[in-house]
């Protein structure tokens, strides 16, 4: 409230009491000792007086200090509770802040924490894709290797013809692969010398040579310098030259191709070439296999070496039965198989949720390897039955063909 109104209200508020309580009558207004003037200048000097005792001594010295004093206490103490309230919320704030980057921190440490299970699967893998590579390009040189042999090619043991690639087997079979004891001993006549044990009959035992071993000694890679093929490698190209195309093809003259009334002879070679096409489609099973089991990349041989020593295998064993330098097959043998006959395998699961995911991705991976390698022996087989129905329908489709040539 302002000064000047205040003033006012003071004065109007004296005055109505005074009037009230002195009430005057103009007849009595002035006594025989004094006129009206002199006694209503007293009141007034009264009243201006008692007007200035409340506004300076009472308002202005008492009440207004004391309720300032009041407000300004009331005032502290409720700002005084709010920020204590506004403390008590930052202090909240602060904490649950520290917990979630401490949370942050524990689950950091717990997800992102080494795993030897983890280093494990890399470490037994590293080599498993240089090893798939040369299994396929052992696999193209065996099959080039057939048909060249089957089509008579410069420095193969057919290219005289078949009886000198007949006469040239039959060497190597004496030499390498004749065992004694065949036929009741017949067999010493045709063989005195007999070979190791290492290498009898492995031209025709395919179960000895290739299905019992996951590691073949054989590498037929271009830059590897050899002065003489390993065992396996002479006894997988001579058990492939009995199973597929043992008999090969007699050559055509040259001179009975180029001359222009010699198409039966043309006909014939390209029969030939078809005949080859269709024993290659054969054969691309066994070289398939075959590769898989040759010599492999020499990045991961140690560690699974080790994999077969802690099921209990003695380390001449374990590089027995793995290979020197074990094979795509092996690598796999041991990535999907062996790996889990561990106990301490199932000990390392008990690891953190993040880790155990970890594995669980890295098994899916040799699962989706296997599965593709499963889907490349079903296309295999397709192409088979394709060729065997091909054949069959043969006969057929010549005699609608010599009906429609009538």
């Amino acid at each position: 409230m302002k000064t000047g109104s205040l003033k006012l209200a003071v004065i109007v508020l004296f005055a109505a009491t005074l009037s009230f309580v002195f009430p005057i009558r103009q007849a009595q207004a002035c006594g025989g000792c004094a006129d009206c003037g002199t006694w209503q200048g007293q009141v007034q000097q009264q009243m201006q007086a008692h007007m200035n005792w409340m506004i300076t001594t009472w308002w202005e010295a008492n009440v207004k200090p004391a309720m300032q004093k009041t407000t300004d206490m009331i005032r502290a103490a409720h700002v005084g509770e709010a920020l204590m309230i506004g403390a008590f919320l930052d202090g909240e704030t602060e904490m649950n802040s520290l917990r979630v980057i401490q949370e942050l921190n524990a689950n950091t440490i717990k997800d992102y924490h080494v795993s030897d299970q983890i280093c494990r699967f890399g470490t037994l893998s590293r080599s498993l894709a240089g090893s798939n590579s040369k299994a396929r390009a052992n696999q193209i040189v065996m099959a080039e290797r057939s048909q060249n042999r089957q089509l008579g090619h410069d420095k193969m043991s057919s290219e005289e013809g078949g009886a000198k690639e007949r006469k040239a087997r039959y060497d190597q079979f004496v030499k390498t692969f004749c065992d004694p004891q065949d036929y009741g001993n017949a067999m010493s006549n045709v063989c005195p010398t007999a070979p190791t044990d290492k290498t009898r009959n492995l031209d025709v035992n395919y179960t000895r040579l290739v299905d019992a071993k996951r590691t073949l000694n054989l590498d037929f890679r271009g830059n590897t310098a050899k002065a003489s093929p390993s065992t396996d490698e002479e006894a997988v190209m001579a058990l492939a030259s009995n199973l597929y195309a043992h008999d090969v093809l007699e050559r055509i003259p040259a001179g009975a191709l180029t001359d222009a009334d010699e198409s039966d002879n043309r006909t014939t070679y390209l029969d030939q070439r078809a005949i080859v096409a269709k024993r290659s489609v054969a054969e691309n099973s066994f070289n398939a296999i075959v590769g898989m089991k040759s010599l492999g990349a020499a990045n991961s041989e140690t560690y699974m070496f080790k994999v077969l020593e802690n099921l209990g295998l003695p380390a001449a064993d374990a590089s027995k039965y793995l290979g020197t330098k074990p094979s795509y097959d092996a690598q796999m043998e041991v990535l999907t198989k062996k790996l889990y006959q561990d106990p301490e395998f199932y000990v390392r699961l008990m690891d953190t949720p993040a880790n155990v995911e970890r594995q669980y991705a890295a098994l899916q991976a040799f699962g989706l390897m296997q599965r593709r390698d499963m889907y490349e022996s079903v296309l295999r087989s397709e192409m088979l039955l394709s060729t065997v129905l091909e054949m069959e329908i043969s006969e057929y489709q010549d005699e609608v063909q010599n009906r429609q040539n009538r």
